[in-house]
């Protein structure tokens, strides 16, 4: 038996107040076990990326509970919060959010910082076809190469679950699916569980599961015994 390391339990997010009260997640459930490759499917404004902000203890939950790894983070603090996030999350937003005046080698390594079981930079640099980047600035790199770097510091860090945000928006179909190719890798070899949250719908057919989200709703998750390899995807 698998062990459970996410579970939202009757989470509810709601922004503003009283008649102008607007519910981005109502009353959602739904577990994920440690080490899966997870997609969360949905389309705009159905509450994926609310999800990915709560887990990544960046927004909190309005009603409910959340319990990461047997810890309910539901009523962490502040600093309760920031410990987590360094600890446990890895980001891969849409926004690259590197720092330019570090070549890509060094905003990689700047995990080490952070944590102290990180990956080999060389290593992870290499697998998303960067490595002959690692000297250059960000300035000197197309939004893909930037994309890609992001991915690579996320990885690098180790994280227990790695949370990425629409990872291929910004890239042609072969990088994506090198970036991908690499995600699955880092989740299955180094255990992370992953969650990518896309509109996709053709990479649910790589995950261990996929969770539907629609109006705010869990509207249904799907468990696949025998998911496809990425390259075996068809888009």
């Amino acid at each position: 038996m698998m062990d459970k390391i996410i579970e939202f339990k009757d989470v509810s997010k709601v922004y503003g107040e009283n008649e102008n009260q607007t519910y981005a997640l109502k009353n959602i459930s739904f577990s994920i076990n440690k080490g899966e490759f997870v997609v969360v499917l949905g389309p705009s404004g159905a509450g994926k990326s609310t999800i990915l902000n709560i887990l990544g203890g960046m927004d909190r939950v309005s009603q409910g509970s959340i319990i990461i790894d047997d810890n309910n983070i539901t009523n962490y603090n502040d600093h309760e919060l920031a410990k987590y996030r360094a600890i446990n999350i890895g980001f891969v937003f849409q926004f690259y959010n590197l720092i330019p005046t570090l070549t890509v080698y060094e905003n990689v390594a700047l995990m080490k910082e952070i944590k102290k079981d990180i990956l080999d930079v060389k290593e992870v640099l290499k697998g998303l076809g960067i490595d002959k980047h690692m000297h250059k600035f960000p300035s000197q790199l197309s939004g893909g190469e930037q994309q890609r770097v992001s991915i690579a510091r996320a990885i690098t860090k180790n994280p227990t679950i790695l949370l990425c945000d629409e990872p291929t928006g910004a890239l042609d179909s072969s990088t994506g699916e090198m970036v991908l190719t690499e995600l699955k890798k880092a989740c299955k070899e180094h255990h992370h569980t992953t969650i990518i949250v896309t509109h996709n719908m053709a990479l649910g057919q790589a995950a261990d599961k996929i969770i539907y989200i629609k109006n705010g709703g869990v509207e249904k998750v799907v468990v696949q015994e025998s998911p496809c390899e990425i390259s075996e995807v068809k888009w």
